[in-house]
């Protein structure tokens, strides 16, 4: 007899954010075919998760509680919205049985299998290269990356840290995909790209299109758990 398989449902953290979430993001429920569980943590506003001293002790205590409403809702992988809480990768898996992933910066692994040669760079695009260091990459950084980010002056940049209701997507587009060009532009060893923040997400088929590189994002690593399911 087959038994009936459960739909997999997602358990998404999220933080406390009203800026538009489009298609590809993974705020966006449309971005899946699947169940999607929102949790959102009222303390976990940008300003105090993007920071290169890490989360708070209070903020870290509320993010352990909405681990505890995902359990309840019976998800099969949990995941954040945000690649800086990489940080709490092992505290989260410590206090759960359920699968976790907390930013895309866990897949530098597998990116690293993609380059040949000792010279080889791994690209990370971020939000605030000024903020992200060796905490948020969940043990996994090396010499072999090197960081840049979307720039501050942007339509994207400042919609998320303002928090604006309406964003721009063609110009946040752009924004995007050049600062992707720029990044192998002064980095020619880059032979991968990884996208730390998640709302880079709906933009990484431009990204591809204009770098020629393979690029990865927490939405791939979502899809790869959920097809081993």
């Amino acid at each position: 007899m087959t038994k009936n398989k459960t739909p997999f449902t997602l358990g998404v953290i999220m933080l406390n954010t009203n800026f538009p979430r489009i298609m590809g993001d993974i705020g966006n429920a449309d971005s899946f075919d699947f169940p999607v569980c929102y949790e959102k943590v009222s303390s976990a506003e940008v300003s105090k998760i993007v920071t290169s001293e890490g989360v708070s002790n209070d903020i870290k205590k509320d993010i352990f509680n909405t681990i505890k409403s995902l359990e309840n809702n019976n998800v099969d992988l949990i995941v954040t919205t945000c690649g800086f809480l990489g940080e709490m990768q092992n505290e989260l898996k410590l206090c759960t049985d359920i699968p976790i992933l907390t930013s895309s910066l866990l897949t530098l692994p597998f990116a690293r299998n993609f380059l040949n040669k000792s010279t080889d760079k791994i690209g990370v695009l971020t939000f605030d290269s000024s903020k992200l260091n060796e905490k948020h990459f969940g043990g996994h950084y090396d010499n072999d990356i090197i960081i840049s980010d979307i720039p501050k002056n942007g339509e994207l940049y400042k919609t998320i840290k303002n928090d604006f209701p309406t964003l721009n997507v063609n110009e946040a587009k752009k924004e995007v995909v050049q600062s992707s060009l720029d990044l192998i532009k002064n980095n020619p060893e880059i032979k991968v790209i990884i996208l730390e923040c998640t709302n880079l997400s709906p933009y990484i088929e431009d990204i591809k299109l204009a770098t020629g590189l393979p690029v990865f994002d927490i939405i791939q690593a979502i899809n790869w758990f959920k097809n081993l399911k």
